[in-house]
C-alpha cells in the first residue's frame, strides 16, 4: 500500500463578523508534518494570501483583511478542533470546518472500506456458497476459511462498514458548504479568465 503523504487542514474563514450559520470559507491543504503547528498555520496563511493577490479569491471575501485570527486548524482523524484557542466550544463550530471535518472523515473510512474489501475479495465465492447454500466448499476454499485470517479479515470488514454507515447517519450535511465553496472558486477563476479576455 502506497503511504499517504502527511497533510494538515486548514479552513480560511472569509468573514467573522457574521453569525456561525452564515460563515464561509476556504479549504487549504498543508503538506508536510501534519497537525496544527505555527509553520503550518504561517503556511496555510500564505496559501490563502496568495491565492487573494492574485485574485483567485474575490478581493472582497475578507472585509477586515486576512490574518492568523481567520485561520481554523481541521483535525484529519477526529471530530473535534483540538485547539481550543480558536474554537472554544465545539458545539459553536462553523459550519464549514465541521463540514470539512466530516470530508475528511468520510474519506478516511471510505479508504478503510476499500482496502478490508480488497482483501476479502479473495473470500467471496465462500460466502456466497455459505450464504447461498448452493454446494459444498472446495478443498482449496474449506483450507481459506479454515485459515484465521479469514474470521479476522470479514469481521474487520464488517466493522468498518458499519462504522461508515453510522458516520454517515450522524453528519450535518455541511460537508455541502465545502463543495460550495470549491465551486464558487472555480467559478471566480472561470470568470477572470473570461475578463482578461475580454481585456485584451
Amino acid at each position: 500500500m502506497v503511504k499517504t503523504p502527511a497533510v494538515s487542514h486548514f479552513v480560511a474563514v472569509s468573514d467573522l463578523s457574521k453569525p456561525a450559520a452564515e460563515q464561509e470559507g476556504i479549504l487549504v491543504e498543508v503538506p508536510g508534518t501534519a497537525g496544527d503547528t505555527k509553520k503550518n498555520r504561517a503556511k496555510a496563511l500564505e496559501i490563502v494570501q496568495e491565492m487573494w493577490e492574485k485574485e483567485e479569491i474575490d478581493v472582497n471575501r475578507f472585509p477586515d483583511g486576512l490574518t492568523q485570527d481567520h485561520i481554523f486548524h481541521v483535525p484529519s482523524n477526529s471530530t473535534q478542533v483540538k485547539s481550543s484557542k480558536n474554537v472554544p466550544d465545539s458545539q459553536e463550530l462553523l459550519p464549514i470546518i465541521k463540514g470539512a471535518q466530516e470530508i475528511i472523515q468520510l474519506t478516511k473510512l471510505q479508504l478503510e472500506v476499500q482496502d478490508a474489501s480488497e482483501q476479502a475479495a479473495q473470500y467471496v465465492p465462500i460466502i456466497k456458497v455459505v450464504l447461498e447454500r448452493s454446494r459444498p466448499l472446495t478443498s482449496e476454499e474449506k483450507d481459506l476459511a479454515k485459515d484465521k485470517k479469514y474470521g479476522k479479515t470479514i469481521e474487520k470488514l464488517g466493522s468498518l462498514v458499519a462504522a461508515q454507515e453510522e458516520y454517515q447517519e450522524t453528519c450535518s450535511g455541511y460537508g455541502d458548504l465545502v463543495l460550495n465553496a470549491i465551486a464558487w472558486q472555480l467559478n471566480q477563476g472561470i470568470e477572470t479568465q473570461v475578463e482578461n479576455k475580454e481585456k485584451k
